[in-house]
């Protein structure tokens, strides 16, 4: 095969990832963070300004990025916000990263970029939390651009490379803390993949590469030292502690959950052929990004606060291995190549059925692995319904709405254009006088009792496992149930 057709090639594996990404994009529930970051870039919209919380949200870029796509659909507050202004940012990003071994050909040469674009494309975890509005498919996105740079500077250590893969960095950082993570296992590669260079080369390059990192941090923070004490005082929630192995079991594992078997297994053994490649071939670039990754693997599994988005940028490294191996393969003797073509193919048709079955099947469903905290359809039926209590019930216009209870996200987002709403985390005196009260769990079990006589409860479930109860004032749905 001619590069010129491999080329053409790219046109449709970057379409095929952009429509995984981008089709029905406001089909499944908003979850609980993507809800708390529309409400951050509400903040920008509408004239409040962002201010940093070392403890909570991460970096700036999410919400400032996700303003300007608020800008220019003319969305001015949190009423206005669309799901399609917010995810389409995250969906953006996660097409831009089928790109980057486009720019790594030097280092993966024209099959293995060829195939590691394929894998990112159709990769399951990839495309799921590229569909989500989260900090992590930026976090891909402006890694993948590092890590570019990074691989021009190893072919051609100019001062210009080391600038980019510095504001690149910047841009990390400006993203969400667990840059650094990935910032020391590049380090730790440098040191032990044999990418010698000059002491003067190593000097310049860190010296430019620190001067545009600090600038995009002064920019993002103002004062930078903002930034490094969310390192001191980050706050992280016990519930998401999860065993060493939870990683391995989430993408490796197979796992049937009727119908369907989930596993990203193929991918990792092609990774595992390109790391031996790159020993095998003396490429310093591969050998740096195998040794990167299993130091983010080390270092995320030992760390007992985990997350399935966490892994995006390890398995976007995991991708760009795998095409290389995949490319080692198919290059051999035959008949290894047509076993190389084959298990190559194979690997991407199951990652293909696997990312269709997880993000338009079972995107909030507990048979999806990857669908994790994940918001019940059952609240856009709440929200439906609150809807038509608007237009019928006067009584209901007229009222309020009373939150009982913390973790009732993300409730704001599918309220936001109903009756005014008060949170409480203690009862307030006139409950019975609000129009609809929305209750969590432990907040029912100590006053469900005093709405009995004024109020119908209703059953609704926010998330897996943790039901809502909804009790409306009888006024309210007599109204509601008239002709």
């Amino acid at each position: 095969m001619t590069v010129s057709t491999h080329r053409w090639l790219w046109v449709p594996v970057f379409l095929l990832g952009a429509v995984l990404r981008f089709l029905d994009l406001s089909g499944a529930p908003l979850h609980a963070d993507e809800a708390v970051g529309a409400k951050i870039t509400a903040g920008r919209l509408e004239g409040r300004g962002y201010s940093f919380d070392p403890s909570h949200y991460h970096g700036p870029s999410l919400s400032l990025i996700a303003s300007w796509s608020g800008c220019l659909a003319g969305e001015k507050s949190f009423e206005d916000l669309d799901i399609l202004t917010l995810r389409g940012v995250a969906a953006l990003c996660g097409s831009l990263i089928i790109l980057l071994p486009l720019l790594l050909r030097r280092w993966l040469g024209e099959m293995g970029a060829l195939a590691g674009a394929l894998f990112l494309a159709t990769s399951p975890l990839l495309c799921f939390y590229s569909r989500i509005f989260i900090h992590e498919p930026l976090l891909a996105l402006f890694t993948a651009a590092a890590l570019a740079c990074l691989g021009w500077w190893m072919t051609s250590p100019s001062r210009l490379a080391a600038v980019c893969g510095g504001l690149a960095l910047g841009l990390m950082a400006a993203t969400k803390e667990t840059f650094a993570i990935v910032a020391c296992s590049w380090l730790i590669g440098l040191l032990v993949a044999g990418a010698h260079r000059s002491r003067r080369h190593l000097a310049v390059a860190t010296a430019c590469a620190l001067v545009a990192f600090l600038t995009v941090l002064v920019l993002a923070y103002g004062n930078p030292l903002s930034f490094f004490s969310t390192y001191a005082g980050y706050a992280t929630d016990p519930k998401h502690a999860k065993p060493l192995l939870y990683y391995w079991d989430l993408l490796i594992t197979p796992k049937h959950r009727p119908p369907q078997w989930w596993s990203e297994a193929g991918v990792a053994v092609l990774a595992l052929a390109g790391a031996w490649t790159a020993w095998r071939g003396a490429n310093p670039f591969l050998r740096l990004l195998a040794i990167s990754t299993v130091v983010q693997f080390a270092i995320y599994s030992a760390i007992s606060y985990k997350t399935p988005w966490l892994m995006m940028v390890p398995w976007m490294q995991v991708c760009l291995l795998a095409g290389a191996g995949a490319a080692s393969c198919i290059a051999a003797a035959r008949p290894r190549a047509l076993a190389g073509v084959s298990l190559t193919g194979l690997v991407v048709l199951f990652q293909l059925q696997q990312t269709v079955a997880a993000a338009f099947r079972f995107p909030n469903d507990a048979r999806n692995p990857l669908a994790y905290s994940q918001t019940s359809s059952d609240i856009q039926r709440l929200q439906r319904r609150l809807h038509v209590l608007k237009k019928k019930s006067a009584s209901f216009r007229e009222g309020r709405t009373a939150i009982l209870g913390k973790g009732y996200w993300p409730l704001p987002w599918y309220l936001r254009a109903t009756i005014p709403t008060g949170y409480f985390e203690t009862i307030p005196e006139d409950l019975e006088n609000f129009a609809v009260v929305i209750a969590m769990p432990d907040m029912v079990e100590k006053n469900g009792q005093r709405l009995t006589a004024t109020h119908q409860a209703y059953f609704y479930g926010l998330r897996h496992e943790v039901p809502l109860t909804v009790f409306i004032r009888n006024d309210v749905r007599r109204e509601e149930e008239s002709p």
